[in-house]
């Protein structure tokens, strides 16, 4: 549905002011560091590669080594870095509404998968980061998707309570083919 898309940072990825806006970088709120999402090419892949879940989210997320080794080609790779580190990783499923598995996904949903902060760098914001950076970077680099979706297991009540915060919705939707248990099914329109 959308076209290639180019390796390296895209930008504007955050709505803000100043040089780090213009560069497509976003500085947190109380963190020295500077948050960048950066697509990545096939060659590019094993930057993620020493990415861990945190204890206890491995029922939840794979590792960096398992979305290195990915080879769908709609399935889009991104590291999140800050301050040049790779801190964390997230896919984009251009594919994601085709799968016969996905049958509660529509005609231009744009899937959300594999999101992963590193444990050493949770709790100081870049998850909530990433999510104010996205619709951004969707809009920019997939300009025919009208929403992003993806699910998140019942059991994963923290993941679920930030994505809800960050403005994703719940319409109630449990999405029963999941490898690792039944989830729910969010959704965030781009148009708004």
């Amino acid at each position: 549905m959308a076209g290639p898309l180019r390796a390296g940072p895209v930008g504007p990825v955050v709505l803000g002011q100043g040089a780090e806006h213009d560069r497509g970088l976003h500085r947190r709120a109380g963190s020295a560091g500077v948050i960048r999402l950066v697509a990545l090419s096939a060659a590019e892949r094993r930057r993620v590669a020493h990415l861990r879940p945190a204890p206890g989210q491995e029922t939840f997320v794979r590792d960096g080594a398992y979305a290195a080794a990915e080879t769908d080609p709609l399935l889009d790779l991104y590291a999140i870095e800050e301050d040049g580190a790779v801190v964390g990783m997230f896919k984009l499923d251009r594919g994601y509404a085709d799968a016969p598995r996905h049958d509660f996904a529509r005609a231009g949903d744009l899937g959300l998968r594999g999101v992963l902060v590193d444990p050493a760098h949770e709790g100081r914001g870049i998850g909530r980061a990433l999510l104010t950076a996205l619709p951004d970077l969707v809009r920019a680099s997939y300009p025919g998707f009208r929403r992003l979706v993806l699910t998140v297991n019942l059991r994963n009540t923290r993941a679920r309570a930030g994505y809800l915060k960050a403005g994703w919705r719940d319409d109630g939707g449990i999405y029963h083919g999941g490898d690792r248990g039944q989830q729910h099914i969010l959704f965030l329109p781009l148009d708004v």
